[in-house]
């Protein structure tokens, strides 16, 4: 009982699947074929249609529907759009790390730089060649004001004491 249910599901299925394949094979309709070329493209029509290849180079003014003839009934038809922009740049997969390892490359150096300038010890003070105006600003305090060497003020004493 198995076998003949098993050889009976084994048949069905063979006689669906061929006639799958009949139909396909039948009824089947001719594809346009289309190759890309390094100007443009190929549109190569089935054989019996016409034209049978049309070479379009990539410019939007070629954007439209191209149709493969064979009588006034069978027509094939494709669409074709093309894209272009004038001011692109074409980024491949090496100009991306190219640009990334650079700039990871130009940040050391600059952080490099500013740490060794930064960290550069110094030789000694920074001596000034302007002249100082240290009486001028004292004249100035001390206006109206009679002040001697060697006078003893409350401060000068709160400094020398131990």
């Amino acid at each position: 009982m198995k076998n003949r249910f098993a050889l009976a599901s084994c048949l069905l299925l063979l006689w669906t699947f061929t006639g799958v394949q009949f139909y396909l094979f039948i009824f089947s309709t001719p594809d346009i074929t289309v190759n890309e070329l390094a100007e443009g493209i190929k549109v190569i029509c089935p054989d019996n249609y016409q034209p049978k290849e049309t070479t379009l180079e990539k410019r939007d003014n070629n954007t439209k529907e191209y149709t493969c003839t064979k009588s006034e009934t069978e027509k094939l038809k494709i669409y074709v759009k093309f894209r272009s922009c004038d001011n692109c740049v074409e980024l491949d997969i090496m100009s991306i790390v190219g640009m990334v390892i650079g700039n990871v490359v130009a940040t050391i150096v600059i952080g490099v730089g500013v740490y060794l300038l930064a960290s550069q010890t110094r030789t000694g003070p920074v001596v000034s060649n302007r002249k100082s105006k240290s009486k001028d600003c004292l004249s100035v305090f001390y206006r109206g004001k009679h002040w001697r060497a060697g006078q003893r003020d409350t401060y000068d004493e709160l400094v020398h004491r131990k």
